[in-house]
């Protein structure tokens, strides 16, 4: 929750918006009854005193922000996760009990749900090439399967665009530097058998030496990692992919159907300071949710949330006032 490069008073705010984020995700699911693939806990593999040592920064960044954790030697981390490979070798972990993990995608789509109850209207299949800002922002869109342009005017307008956002905001003369950071993942179901139950992670795993994760989500397994920064999105490299088949094998072997396996590479707009967006562009109508990089779905709800109080005069439930967007409009 802190990264370097950013200042104490930036850093506070981030810890606050995770906090207060992974509070806004469970409350959802409980008052919702949201049933999507999610599992508690995660546990970082430290192979060795190396990597114990690149860790205590963060050991001590958590003490301080009192956020849960436990500092485990090898064979409580094989007790807590009992799928690990005990070939490999580990030197301790890192229990973090409250966190967790899930399907982002089917746990957006079940909100979409309960907002259409609500009286939400999605318009999918459009994309909005032009806006305007004032009192009564405009946007014009044009539907892809017909062609055909539209105009609507709203009391505000929030984006949430990613890389895109600089193209729509060019038109007011603004303009943010934003950079997509890609991530790359692999996902395969788990293997069937009498064994099954024990395979791969109960909910996640972290090697801190390669910053790869590997998470179940319900009888799949997804690695996640390899960093890559700028190029085109269509072009993985082989040893990117390779990175995390070597990860899966070292903790997990023959945990996946490898002749099932998807891939993936998309873009992660981040920031210099890794930080999110959250407020308006001045007084023009418009407003910025984004730049939350690789922490998208651990920020998602706690964002919306701020966001929403925010646009509706009312005071948010947290200081975000070092995640607004005036820190980085040039």
């Amino acid at each position: 929750a802190a990264r370097a490069g950013t200042s104490p008073s930036h850093r506070a705010a981030l810890v606050a918006l995770a906090r207060f984020s992974r509070q806004r995700l469970h409350e959802l699911t409980d008052l919702l009854e949201l049933q999507y693939e999610q599992a508690r806990g995660v546990l970082v593999l430290l192979r060795g005193e190396r990597e114990l040592a690149w860790a205590r920064p963060a050991l001590d960044r958590l003490a301080e922000s009192r956020f849960e954790f436990e500092l485990l030697d090898a064979a409580q981390c094989h007790r807590l996760e009992p799928g690990l490979n005990t070939a490999t070798p580990l030197h301790a972990g890192i229990s973090l009990p409250r966190d967790g993990v899930g399907n982002g995608r089917h746990f957006a789509q079940l909100l979409r749900v309960h907002a259409q109850h609500r009286g939400a209207h999605f318009r999918f299949g459009h994309e909005v090439h032009s806006l305007s800002a004032g009192t009564s922002p405009r946007l014009i869109s044009t539907d892809l399967a017909s062609g055909a342009a539209a105009e609507a005017r709203f009391d505000a307008v929030l984006l949430c665009t990613s890389h895109a956002s600089n193209r729509l905001l060019a038109p007011l003369r603004r303009a943010l530097p934003l950079a997509p950071v890609y991530g790359h993942s692999i996902t395969a179901p788990l293997q069937l058998g009498e064994h099954a139950a024990t395979l791969g992670p109960r909910a996640a795993v972290m090697d801190e030496k390669f910053k790869v994760t590997i998470t179940r989500l319900g009888q799949r397994i997804r690695v996640a990692g390899s960093t890559e920064i700028g190029g085109p999105a269509q072009r993985i490299h082989p040893s990117r992919l390779a990175t995390l088949h070597k990860v899966l094998d070292d903790w997990f072997p023959g945990a996946a159907r490898r002749a099932q396996t998807s891939v993936w590479k998309g873009a992660r707009p981040m920031l210099p300071d890794g930080l999110p967006l959250l407020g308006a562009i001045g007084s023009s109508g418009i407003w910025l949710n984004l730049g939350h990089g690789s922490s998208g779905f651990a920020l998602a709800c706690g964002s919306a949330r701020v966001i929403a109080d925010l646009m509706a005069g009312h005071e948010p439930a947290i200081d975000v006032g070092g995640l607004q967007p005036r820190r980085v409009l040039v």
